[in-house]
């Protein structure tokens, strides 16, 4: 750091000197900054008259699993704090009880009180999730202690929620593959460079392949898109390697049907209403299959069941209160004058 100063602003190297570097003094600096930040955010929780918890169970790059815990509060004059709270690490197991332990101790250190607290956000993994033995459930019944008439709303996390839903549409058969081949032509620097340059010299409207990430739609549905719209060209290209046996399904019609059927799924996800009368306005690539007709049923059962997965997984948004945010604003005024 010294050196760099001397080359920057020479004219203060001695400024710089003076700084005490070593491992002690930074980590003490930390701390303060720590307790600093933690103090002003304890002084704001006191005016909270309602709060929320967001908690996300990951590991780091130990595999020691650490609890993140993030915090969303209001107070009386409609002041919105939202800070990330606590990191607690979780030694041994994470089980429930280990994750509520972790969660009550954040709450005691920092005196939040649980009759105050209206909603728990987690990220979908089973340890968060189960309401009736394990975090959401021990919470719920800690908050009714304090305040009986208190209900707390559990969400999920929306993105995860989207990321399960899918699941319902059975797709595995057609993504797998396609993963496959995306993975089998990227994985490789040689052979992705040789793909971008076949794409070039065929001219094509893409010059790539994305790759896929689990978690979103949109991800899903644009790696299906690209490699349906590419199709002509990675058979051409599979043929020049001399792997296209390797990919039979790119010439099998009836996985081609249900890749298109993917493709429109996963890209128009809000017009799922034209199937019943064999309408395809909204599904343009299995439109251009002759034999798509025939799978009709198929298909409309697997709209079918994944709206009903739509409905059971987000059925508890429905619970929750915001009617702040869609009552107009006189009539907001009119509500806090009664408080």
């Amino acid at each position: 750091m010294v050196e760099i100063a001397a080359i920057l602003c020479p004219e203060s190297k001695n400024k710089f000197e003076k700084i005490s570097l070593s491992r002690r003094t930074v980590t003490r600096r930390v701390e303060l900054i720590e307790e600093d930040l933690a103090s002003k955010l304890n002084k704001q929780a006191e005016s909270f008259t309602l709060y929320s918890l967001a908690l996300d169970e990951s590991n780091d790059i130990r595999d020691n699993a650490q609890l993140l815990i993030f915090i969303r509060g209001i107070n009386d004059n409609f002041e919105i704090t939202e800070e990330f709270w606590a990191m607690e690490s979780l030694k041994r197991k994470t089980r429930g009880e280990d994750l509520y332990n972790s969660v009550s101790a954040a709450m005691e250190r920092h005196k939040l009180p649980w009759s105050t607290l209206a909603n728990v956000t987690t990220d979908g993994s089973p340890n968060l999730t189960g309401k009736n033995v394990r975090l959401l459930k021990r919470i719920q019944d800690r908050v009714k202690e304090d305040n009986p008439e208190q209900e707390v709303i559990f969400l999920h996390c929306i993105i995860h929620q989207e990321a399960l839903c899918k699941y319902v549409l059975q797709l595995d058969h057609t993504v797998k593959p396609v993963v496959k081949l995306v993975n089998f032509i990227r994985a490789r620097g040689l052979q992705h460079r040789q793909f971008i340059t076949f794409l070039e010299e065929t001219d094509t409207d893409h010059q790539d392949l994305p790759y896929l990430s689990n978690v979103r739609w949109l991800s899903l549905g644009k790696v299906c898109q690209r490699v349906w719209e590419l199709k002509q060209e990675i058979i051409s290209f599979l043929e020049l390697l001399e792997k296209a046996d390797d990919f039979p399904e790119l010439s099998d019609t009836d996985w081609l049907c249900d890749l298109a059927f993917a493709v429109d799924i996963l890209t128009h996800m809000n017009e799922l209403n034209q199937m019943s009368n064999k309408s395809f306005a909204h599904f343009p690539t299995l439109a251009t299959l002759k034999k798509a007709p025939r799978n009709m049923k198929k298909y409309r059962k697997s709209l079918d069941d994944l709206g009903g997965e739509f409905c059971r997984r987000f059925s508890d948004f429905g619970k929750s209160h915001f009617s702040l945010f869609r009552v107009p604003s006189h009539k907001i005024l009119k509500q806090c004058q009664k408080m």
